[in-house]
């Protein structure tokens, strides 16, 4: 038998065990650059709700998808390190917190351009910063939510009061003016409670 013939034989056995590997390897690499797409993607639909449970999750599978990205983990650590920064979060001080809203949104934009850089998309931090939608109304649903934990929270811990009132439905109109001169008397208090 001939060198031609051996050859032909390993050619013919060889040939579809490489080409179904390499389709393997192929259809693997597809998945995870659709897993980092979803992840990026996410991120992108939600950089401008911070408290959006699929911006957490997106978040949470950074250190699993860029693993392998050091630049895309570096970001992504300055990122957490905002986060993390409980002082600050916690500060009374409104222009501390407006601060570290603001070092979110650069923070969130610097790694949504590393992310889009390794999979091949050409993003302006400052596009990204500045771009996206979210409905001012998301933003006061969210104050409002944070009020209203913190109201309740406030009640559980002894802080707050619940007002309660006793209504005499039969006259009406006295009604009325006992409630608008309550609600005058509830906002003072609250405003006192504040500024103390």
């Amino acid at each position: 038998m001939t060198p031609e013939f051996w050859i032909t034989i390993a050619a013919i056995v060889l040939g579809p065990i490489i080409a179904v590997f390499l389709a393997q390897q192929l259809q693997k690499s597809e998945q995870e650059k659709q897993k980092r797409l979803f992840v990026f993607r996410t991120l992108m639909t939600t950089r401008r709700m911070v408290l959006s449970p699929d911006r957490v999750q997106a978040l949470n599978l950074i250190e699993v998808e860029f693993s392998s990205y050091p630049k895309v983990m570096g970001k992504f650590r300055e990122l957490l390190a905002v986060y993390n920064d409980v002082a600050r979060w916690k500060s009374d001080d409104e222009s501390v917190r407006k601060k570290v809203l603001e070092d979110v949104d650069d923070k969130t934009a610097e790694l949504l351009g590393q992310i889009g850089k390794t999979l091949g998309y050409k993003l302006n931090d400052l596009d990204l910063l500045r771009g996206g939608y979210a409905p001012e109304a998301f933003g006061l649903l969210e104050q409002q939510q944070a009020e209203i934990r913190e109201f309740l929270a406030g009640l559980n811990r002894g802080d707050r009061l619940l007002p309660v009132a006793v209504v005499d439905y039969r006259h009406s109109e006295k009604l009325l003016e006992q409630a608008r001169d309550a609600q005058v008397l509830l906002e003072a208090a609250q405003k006192e409670q504040d500024a103390s």
